[in-house]
């Protein structure tokens, strides 16, 4: 019954509830109708009910396990008896390329990093061949998205990209050891490596949009990705007199237990006002729609409706992409193709990070009482940057800090 609760409330419960037994389970459900009372249940729909978009934009479900419908594949996975411990999920698909990697979708939540603490307290450690590899859980809307240093992350809006990836810390403290000679990868480097796989994503997916704003004759030319270190995208505008840099992706990496789990957020469909000072001041946003709308535009034939739905779409394909990417990337063996050793060594992995890196960026540090003006002259083996001071030349080696 707990599993069968409407997805749209699921918040109303902020933790997992591990129940052993009949009575302990019906004390949860009647916290949760108390909790409901007066706001409405909702619908029981499935917690995968609005995956399937319009047409060839039904990204998600061709990335799940096809073995049958659309809605036999978004169904429930999950098994239980009825006096098995129940823990309040989502439901979960596999991926169709790797049955290890599992997905869930919720429409909406507090954060996705809460749900993903959820998932791993799940998570049993007695069957390991019964867990994931991987997990990935997006959501349409959070009330209280966050990012570094427990800033607000806007993302009450639907459209845009708002998921987390969950990877056991063995598979990169021991596994990526292995694929790398028996060489220590350090941990440092995981941010940089997610950073490269959101900016080649963001990249390949407004080219794409952009090629097919042309071929309804608009001639906007995509913007180029850059990376600002440690853990955002950015979007690269430049005119005749002057460069912009806004930002398009967010990434925030925490521990759970013995997992990674690793919130990413992308500006897609809209692009969330960002406050010019106080506890929540950062650099200004962009959005992929602000360079590919006449392709939305067109699908939805001038429906705002159908226009957000459109943005949640390619949010929910972006989400599946970087999480196979992740996932195939940190559990392909060492046979499959001759250079997967080279693909998993640091120094493979900071060589893509700098290959989205704009070396002429000015960076203001964020958190310094006088906001230094910097620019970046290297990249240690080990993730740590060196940079220079624009008005006294001083240079610095920064580990924790943080740019706007």
């Amino acid at each position: 019954a707990v599993r069968c609760l409407p997805s749209k409330s699921m918040t109303l419960i902020p933790r997992c509830y591990h129940c052993c037994n009949r009575s302990s389970r019906f004390i949860v459900i009647l916290a949760f109708v108390f909790a409901s009372k007066g706001g409405g249940l909702g619908g029981v729909g499935g917690v995968l009910g609005r995956y399937v978009n319009k047409g060839s934009r039904s990204a998600f479900v061709s990335a799940v396990n096809p073995s049958s419908s659309s809605t036999s594949a978004m169904s429930s996975s999950t098994e239980n008896t009825a006096d098995e411990c129940s823990t309040l999920l989502p439901s979960k698909v596999t991926h169709q390329q790797d049955p290890n990697l599992w997905l869930y979708h919720v429409e909406t939540t507090t954060s996705t990093m809460d749900e993903a603490r959820k998932i791993v307290e799940s998570i049993t450690t007695d069957d390991t061949d019964a867990n994931p590899k991987s997990f990935l859980i997006s959501a349409a809307s959070q009330s209280q998205g966050r990012g570094t240093t427990q800033r607000n992350w806007k993302s009450s809006q639907r459209g845009n990209a708002l998921f987390t990836i969950g990877i056991p810390q063995s598979a990169w403290m021991v596994d990526l050891k292995k694929k790398n000679h028996g060489s220590m990868v350090p941990l440092t480097l995981l941010p940089l490596k997610i950073g490269s796989l959101v900016a080649q994503q963001i990249q390949r997916s407004l080219e794409d949009c952009v090629q097919d704003d042309k071929h309804q004759g608009m001639s906007n030319a995509a913007p180029k990705v850059t990376v600002k270190w440690p853990n955002d995208v950015l979007l690269k505008q430049s005119s005749s007199t002057q460069s912009s840099y806004e930002k398009v992706a967010g990434i925030l990496i925490e521990s759970a237990k013995d997992w990674f789990i690793i919130g990413i957020g992308i500006n897609v469909g809209y692009a969330p006002d960002i406050p010019k000072e106080g506890s929540d001041y950062g650099r200004q946003a962009t959005c992929f729609s602000q360079y590919c709308n006449a392709t939305a535009s067109a699908d939805a034939n001038d429906d705002d409706d159908d226009n957000e739905e459109y943005w949640v779409g390619v949010s929910k394909k972006l989400a599946v992409d970087i999480a196979y990417d992740l996932h195939s990337w940190l559990h392909s063996k060492p046979d499959e193709h001759l250079s997967s050793i080279d693909e998993h060594s640091g120094g493979a992995i900071l060589d893509k990070w700098k290959s989205f890196l704009d070396w002429d960026m000015e960076l203001v540090l964020r958190d310094t009482p006088k906001r230094e003006r910097v620019r970046l002259t290297g990249v240690m083996a080990d993730g740590r940057v060196i940079v220079k001071e624009v008005e006294t030349g001083t240079t610095r080696t920064l580990v924790a800090d943080y740019f706007l």
